[in-house]
């Protein structure tokens, strides 16, 4: 019996030294992608000419200004980061209202002597309008 009682106590012992405590969960932190150095998730300007048009993106919507136009505010959704079969890094935010897509090369607007570090492309309905983005901080910090 003695025998019995050492044995039970030695496997509870065991077992007390085999549970695992539970490790609390991580904070989650907020997603970065970064294509060409700049961080695609915070808010972006987008700007074309031939014709004029700009797209602002903020956090929780875009805005599309265009000449004779209303503005068109539209919900942002995230990008999509690929690449082209040529290896050139690409951002695909795709939507009802704008398709956007930047791409990993520096561009320049054709009137100043600013340079942008992304290439853009957006799609509204049947229109397709050509242009460079760089983030909206620095819009301002670079004026040609």
């Amino acid at each position: 019996m003695r025998g019995l009682l050492c044995l039970m106590a030695a496997a509870l012992t065991l077992s007390a030294c085999s549970q695992k405590t539970e490790k609390p969960p991580e904070p989650e932190l907020p997603r970065v992608d970064k294509l060409n150095g700049v961080d695609i998730n915070a808010p972006l300007s987008v700007i074309g000419t031939e014709p004029f048009w700009s797209l602002m993106l903020k956090e929780t919507d875009m805005t599309l200004e265009r000449p004779d136009h209303p503005d068109q505010v539209v919900p942002r959704h995230p990008f999509e980061i690929n690449k082209d079969k040529d290896g050139a890094a690409r951002a695909e935010l795709i939507s009802d209202e704008i398709s956007l897509t930047l791409i990993a090369q520096n561009c320049s607007d054709g009137m100043s002597d600013r340079i942008y570090p992304l290439t853009a492309e957006a799609t509204v309905g049947d229109e397709v309008f050509k242009g460079c983005a760089l983030p909206t901080d620095a819009l301002d910090k670079t004026k040609p």
